[in-house]
């Protein structure tokens, strides 16, 4: 272990990861707020993804006391250069110390992983886990408002308005959907607070850690042979659907029905695939957005709020 990974939060407690025999009752600890029944179910999967290598134990950070875990916490470090970080939880006294010591070392240890910023998606029933979060250098950005399109009956899905031309990303055309990637990060309404924070091989990385890549579904969108969009789609098999992991569109482009274009595509290659459905997020702010995505018939059905912390 590394000075890193012991973080020695005020006074008397230290944020350390757990021990093997320590990861059951860590899950114990972070679940406790449920009923014991769905507590323990969500028990045996946290420990199911621990051995699946979806979840690093490494990242199941305690703060010990005489004879019992007082805290725990669960950091992910995700592919594109930021990480996860669940909201603390702790027994005892001094609760607001063992809970900033936690926070600190998943920080600490997630930026020891290459993280430049850490993130924490909460629903809106649970802001009031947030406190730990917010002492300790996070804040709370936006919502996240998750939509579906059952993609029942055979469907139009908006035929374009104009002409564009599309490409699979390939090594040829690597450097064009790179680009065209990283401008439609330019004044965009969608988590505008991360512009600028990664490098484009770092949103390239985290984009294909989102599900199975494949290019087939990444689509670089021209008009007249000049790029001017992208969109990233992946293949979600629990659901048996798609999701759209990005869609973006060139500063110069907008509001000429490139992102309809786009969307449109996708829910018409998504049915002749036979997915059931198509899923998306999208930033409550991003007003355009939301109304297209409503004309093309996709419905909210759940919501996250977005808190984020960047390391300088």
């Amino acid at each position: 272990m590394s000075p890193a990974d012991t973080i020695k939060a005020p006074r008397l407690f230290a944020a350390e990861p757990a021990r093997p025999g320590e990861l059951a009752p860590a899950f114990r600890l972070i679940f406790q707020r449920l009923p014991e029944e769905e507590r323990e179910g969500r028990v045996r999967r946290a420990l199911a993804l621990l051995a699946q290598g979806e979840l690093c134990a490494e990242g199941v950070l305690v703060v010990r006391g005489e004879g019992a875990l007082r805290g725990a916490l669960v950091c992910v470090p995700l592919a594109g250069a930021s990480g996860l970080v669940w909201p603390p939880q702790v027994v005892g006294a001094d609760g607001d110390i063992v809970e900033d010591g936690l926070v600190r070392a998943a920080l600490a240890w997630l930026r020891c992983r290459g993280a430049k910023l850490g993130q924490a998606l909460l629903l809106p029933s649970e802001a009031h886990l947030a406190g730990p979060l917010e002492r300790n250098g996070f804040r709370r950005v936006t919502r996240l408002v998750y939509l579906k399109h059952p993609l029942e009956g055979p469907g139009e899905d908006a035929p374009p308005a104009l002409a564009l031309t599309y490409e699979t990303y390939t090594p040829a055309n690597r450097d064009a959907f790179h680009d065209t990637l990283l401008r439609s990060y330019e004044y965009t309404l969608d988590c505008p607070e991360m512009d600028g924070v990664r490098t484009v091989e770092d949103i390239v990385a985290g984009l294909k850690g989102q599900g199975g890549f494949d290019p087939e579904r990444w689509w670089l969108a021209l008009a007249d042979g000049r790029p001017v969009g992208v969109l990233v789609a992946t293949a979600v098999e629990e659901w048996d659907g798609w999701d759209v992991a990005y869609v973006g569109v060139v500063p110069e482009a907008r509001g000429q029905g490139v992102g309809r274009a786009l969307t449109g595509r996708l829910l018409r290659a998504a049915r002749e695939a036979g997915a059931a459905q198509v899923t998306l997020a999208v930033d409550e702010r991003n007003t355009p957005a939301r109304g297209l995505y409503t004309r093309l018939g996709f419905e909210p059905f759940d919501e996250r709020d977005v808190y984020l912390a960047f390391y300088t």
